[in-house]
């Protein structure tokens, strides 16, 4: 089933409520992702970066969106060598986000791969900087076009980590 071209945006601001929703159902989506995945708990579960809405809404919460049609949540992860990718399906989900009734959410795992960049730091916002920065795979690529806004943990609750302009910087 191929989902229709024409897109619903909902123009409303994205703020504090919406964010602390979505907290909740990724920490919710994050559990009933390894009971669905159970060989991916030793290689991936202790490697969670951090969660962050990112896309449109990100661009939303901003105040420079142009209406939010679904959130997408991104589940950062550090590499691990014996599973170097993470499968690209994307979990979806109708929920209550904040003044969003009934919005489509969407998850998303994203793995940061093992730079020399990544592994010299160990701070949330560096880490993801860098690999947005110099994005190694396409879904990298993908997001360092729009932005990205901490959700987890809990030090980048509400933090830009990336936006437009830091990629238009990096194109100087």
């Amino acid at each position: 089933m191929q989902r229709s071209a024409a897109k619903n945006y909902i123009h409303r601001s994205v703020g504090r409520p919406e964010l602390e929703a979505l907290v909740n159902l990724a920490g919710l989506e994050e559990i009933n992702f390894f009971k669905r995945n159970p060989h991916l708990i030793d290689l991936y579960r202790n490697r969670r970066i951090a969660v962050a809405l990112c896309q449109g809404a990100a661009l939303q919460y901003l105040g420079i969106g142009y209406g939010v049609n679904d959130f997408d949540v991104h589940f950062f992860y550090r590499q691990n060598l014996n599973k170097p990718r993470l499968c690209r399906t994307v979990k979806h989900l109708r929920a209550n986000g904040g003044a969003f009734e009934g919005v489509s959410v969407d998850f998303i795992r994203t793995v940061v791969p093992n730079s020399q960049q990544a592994q010299e730091s160990t701070e949330v916002t560096d880490l993801l900087r860098a690999a947005l920065r110099n994005p190694q795979t396409n879904n990298l690529k993908h997001l360092s076009r729009k932005a990205v806004v901490g959700l987890l943990p809990e030090a980048v609750f509400g933090v830009v980590i990336w936006e437009p302009r830091f990629a238009e910087q990096n194109r100087k």
